[in-house]
This record gives structure tokens, C-alpha cells and sequence, in this order.
């Protein structure tokens, strides 16, 4: 079983059981995806997305307590990459190189630390144009 490096999109599908979230779970169970990797930065990209979904009117307060005891549990199960000065230069590169949101190049370069711990970690992402970018930097995408 290989481990997944997981982006907050495919994150979020699980825990709201979007349009992706069967592609998601069978990733993630089949793939050997939990325990995994992600950004330092996930967690806090998920907490923009509740705001959002709140201010939307798609998620009310109320089920705020439940998705971060959730996104806890998930946190638990994932090695969280911590920026280092090395990460922090791959994530400009990601910008400048591939034309990437600074969140998404963080992603990436998270990514491509976890490849590095830990070899033949998939890249699990519901987000098309990052899957691209992190396939052109060399990341195996989880299928």
C-alpha cells in the first residue's frame, strides 16, 4: 500500500461527502491513503472553506463543532509537513514555474517533502489544475 499525500480538496470531499468523495474514499481505503501526509496549511484553508460555506448559507454554526471534531480525527491520521527553509523555496518556485495560487504552491511542495520522506507517496487532489501541476513537477497521482 502506498501512502497519499493529501490536498485539503480531497480533505473537505470527505468530510462534506461532495461530488468527489466516493473517489476520495476509495483512494483512501484501497490506496493505503490514511495514515498520510499533508501541508501545515490544510487545516487552515478547511477553516476558510467552513467560513465560507457559513457565509454562503450552505453550512449552518451548528455543524461547525462536528466538522472540526471530524477534520481532528483526520488531522490525527495525517503526518502534517511543516515548512522549512527548503519547502518554502520549492513553494516560490511552484509559483513562479507553474503559475500557481501561493496556497496551492505550498501544497505542492509539501508534496514533493512527503515524496521525499517516504517514497512512492500518491498525490491525492480533487483539484484538476493542481493534479496537473504536481504531475509536471514529477508527483504520481492516487487514481
Amino acid at each position: 500500500m502506498k501512502p497519499c499525500y493529501w490536498d485539503t480538496s480531497a480533505l473537505l470531499a470527505m468530510l462534506f461527502q461532495e461530488p468527489g468523495f466516493a473517489r476520495v474514499r476509495n483512494r483512501a481505503f484501497h490506496e493505503g491513503g490514511l495514515p498520510g501526509y499533508t501541508s501545515f496549511f490544510t487545516f487552515v484553508e478547511m477553516e476558510s472553506a467552513y467560513a465560507r460555506r457559513i457565509a454562503e448559507g450552505s453550512l449552518g454554526r451548528d455543524a461547525l463543532s462536528r466538522l472540526r471534531l471530524e477534520a481532528g480525527e483526520l488531522e490525527s491520521a495525517l503526518a502534517v509537513i511543516w515548512p522549512d527553509d527548503e519547502i518554502l523555496a520549492d513553494a516560490r518556485r511552484n509559483v513562479a514555474a507553474l503559475g500557481l495560487r501561493p496556497a496551492d504552491a505550498i501544497q505542492l511542495a509539501s508534496a514533493r517533502a512527503a515524496v521525499e520522506a517516504q517514497a512512492r507517496t500518491l498525490f491525492l487532489s480533487l483539484d484538476e489544475r493542481l493534479n496537473e501541476a504536481a504531475q509536471a513537477i514529477g508527483l504520481v497521482l492516487a487514481r
